[in-house]
């Protein structure tokens, strides 16, 4: 194989009448898509943090219902009525609109032991 012929198997020009090379703009690229990522991983961080922050609420109202009174066995899927006493306990009730307590919050009863705030409907 002649030198002239390897030369035009070459992804590049040899000579001075061969088109420019021009290269990527790779700093744009990386501008570009490193945003993007990083909002990426951004909008997952805000996300766990909004999960935990659920999370720990969900834990704070489990254990006031688990340290409130009460008389009787909770059934799952049974919709129960937290108050709280003017010495500041709690009391977990089947009576809704007590006015004798003040309300804090209606709850459900789950089958995995938790208990679930209930939004009232409107």
């Amino acid at each position: 194989m002649k030198e002239d012929d390897k030369k035009s198997l070459l992804p590049y020009g040899t000579n001075s009448s061969s088109p420019a090379i021009i290269l990527p703009d790779l700093k744009l690229f990386n501008n570009e898509r490193g945003s993007i990522a990083r909002n990426y991983f951004e909008g997952a961080a805000d996300q766990l943090n909004d999960q935990y922050k659920a999370l720990t609420n969900l834990a704070k109202l489990n254990d006031i219902i688990y340290n409130a009174s009460y008389n009787f066995v909770p059934r799952v899927g049974q919709i129960y009525h937290l108050y709280e006493r003017d010495d500041g306990t709690h009391l977990l009730s089947m009576i809704e609109n007590w006015k004798r307590f003040r309300f804090i919050v209606s709850v459900k009863f789950t089958a995995d032991s938790i208990w679930k705030k209930v939004e009232k409907k409107t």
